[in-house]
């Protein structure tokens, strides 16, 4: 499971021509690749930053039908999500995992799961839940994970200790998944370049050269060099998300739709503050009228998410509003009280949202996706959801074949990822070849995040002994990824290392930085850093650090006054 090394990628970005140029290294543009690749099309794909570093980044890590959506009526993209959620499990096992969900219903609700409207009679709504799983298990049809099923107050207690249990008038169980969203994005970029596909990060698209008014070339510019070329191919796929408008006007045309970014942040909140079994909880109602999810992940949980409309697009950041908001509303359905002492991390990111017509919040606009052709040779595919990228995908490279006079073939719905194919023979490997190097705990993320390649950073451990550590002591993230990540996974910076190849720098109180030289010595020898380089990407990622958190130890009791002071010169680093 590995990326083109960067610097052959590069040389064939100027070289060659293409039948598609991908723009945007999230999980739409890396879906949008990975299917033309497998069609047998030229394609190559450029992320002016990390992959995953933009919405794809920031989600709650699941993959679902979203059963909040059925309040809305939107039952086409529950269903195509449902169907799609089914199809992952398949095609990425260990990656995409099944996970219980517990849904309690109180007697104080009013509104659970957005219904606009519901009988008082707490049977009642528990009659009208109970409908919408039913539908929700329908609608999944034979890709369904397993029947939704009442839960009994003792087994609610059971696998949530925390959770309250005065005035709780019914409670059920039912079946979405779980993922690690970056190394979905990365397990897909792999597929694609074993089909052929090149890729490059941190290059940008800066413009576009034209003839008789159809583009014939993307100008972009690599960000570690400086260094500006061109792109040459036959169509371009924009992928950009949430800056879709932008890449739409640098072809010199107005953008045919409107995004509305809307922020939704998450709290990363320690795993035995709530002693949990491995389920899910979904709270079933904010005084906004959405849910909340609590997710967990390893040793932590994820609490999430909000939908505050826009801000700064460049750096979307979590302020004290949102993590007073979540905290509040989640200490409404548990028998224990949060504050902001509990809170390990927090973490902000945009989705973009298609605005079609007047809508007042960007809490009521669908989730679904547009796919728009331009006369130009541009095609946009904004919206939808991490879960239905695949079908996105496909919608997306239809139209390029066509407009290529191809006849389009459909081949993802059965494809496993790079490093998924035949996965359960080589567990047995990876067990033994862990528990000699001493990280058995190590196993579960291994095979997570890398499929059979798990075997291979094992193997980079083996050779070296120093290297089958963990990162930070009770994380199972090793030292043998950083090389690994950094031959083979086109890592340029230290945080996309501990923040998207891991998800190191959100689960550790310390955000990574008590082991920062260790790692940063690790990669200057992998990726040639001088001593300044070296020192500067160190600088980099303090201030990251401060910029994201505030402090350098959890989060910071106010988040604002302690960027403000990082800004001003007060902060470290």
């Amino acid at each position: 499971m590995r990326l083109p090394v960067r610097d052959e990628a590069l040389e064939a970005l100027q070289r060659d021509t293409f039948d598609v140029l991908v723009i945007g290294g999230g999980i739409t543009g890396a879906g949008v690749a990975m299917d033309a690749a497998a069609r047998g099309l030229r394609v190559a794909l450029v992320e002016r930053l990390d992959y995953g570093s933009g919405t794809s980044r920031w989600s709650t890590k699941l993959v679902h039908g979203g059963i909040r959506y059925l309040p809305q009526l939107d039952i086409g993209l529950v269903h195509e999500a449902l169907v799609e959620r089914g199809l992952l499990l398949r095609n990425a096992p260990r990656l995409v995992e099944p996970l219980l969900f517990v849904l309690p219903l109180y007697r104080f609700l009013r509104h659970p799961l957005g219904l606009r409207w519901v009988p008082p009679h707490p049977l009642l709504q528990t009659l009208f839940v109970w409908t919408g799983l039913l539908t929700y298990d329908l609608l999944a049809g034979r890709h369904n994970i397993g029947r939704h099923r009442r839960l009994s107050t003792e087994q609610v207690s059971e696998m949530v200790p925390v959770l309250r249990r005065d005035g709780l008038a019914a409670a059920f169980g039912y079946y979405d998944a779980r993922t690690d969203d970056v190394r979905l994005v990365l397990n897909v970029l792999a597929t694609a370049a074993a089909y052929g596909a090149c890729l490059v990060n941190y290059c940008s698209v800066i413009g576009f050269e034209r003839q008789d008014g159809r583009l014939t070339a993307a100008v972009v510019q690599d960000e570690l060099t400086g260094k500006q070329f061109a792109i040459r191919a036959r169509l371009f796929v924009n992928a950009t998300g949430v800056w879709g408008e932008q890449l739409e006007r640098l072809t010199g045309e107005s953008p045919a739709v409107h995004i509305a970014p809307s922020k939704g942040v998450h709290l990363v909140l320690p795993r035995a503050r709530f002693a949990m079994r491995d389920v899910a909880v979904i709270f079933p109602e904010t005084a906004d009228r959405r849910v909340l999810f609590l997710v967990p992940f390893g040793n932590i949980v994820i609490l999430g998410t909000t939908d505050t409309g826009t801000g700064p697009l460049e750096s979307p950041l979590a302020e004290d509003a949102d993590v007073e908001y979540l905290l509040e509303h989640a200490n409404q359905y548990l028998d224990t009280t949060l504050t902001r002492g509990d809170v390990i991390s927090a973490y902000a990111g945009y989705r973009p949202l298609i605005r079609r017509g007047m809508v007042e919040t960007t809490a009521q606009l669908s989730r679904s996706h547009e796919l728009i052709e331009h006369e130009n040779g541009l095609i946009s595919i904004l919206g939808g959801k991490l879960t239905t990228f695949r079908r996105m995908a496909e919608e997306t490279v239809d139209v390029v074949e066509r407009r290529l006079g191809r006849s389009p073939r459909h081949v993802t719905a059965q494809l496993p990822l790079a490093g998924r194919h035949d996965l359960e023979r080589v567990v047995g490997d990876v067990t033994r070849q862990a528990a000699a190097l001493g990280v058995e705990a190590s196993v579960p993320w291994l095979l997570c995040a890398y499929g059979t390649a798990a075997r291979d950073v094992l193997e980079l451990a083996t050779q070296d002994p120093a290297l089958a550590r963990p990162i930070v002591d009770g994380l199972p993230y090793l030292l043998a990824e950083v090389v690994y990540a950094c031959r083979f996974e086109q890592v340029q910076h230290i945080d996309d290392l501990l923040e998207r190849r891991t998800f190191l720098a959100f689960v550790d109180w310390h955000h990574g930085l008590q082991s920062l030289e260790t790692v940063s010595m690790i990669m200057a020898r992998a990726l040639h850093w001088s001593d300044v380089q070296r020192v500067r990407e160190v600088a980099r990622f303090r201030h990251r650090v401060q910029e994201l958190f505030g402090a350098e130890y959890g989060i910071a009791v106010e988040l604002r006054a302690a960027r403000a002071a990082l800004h001003t010169g007060g902060g470290s680093g």
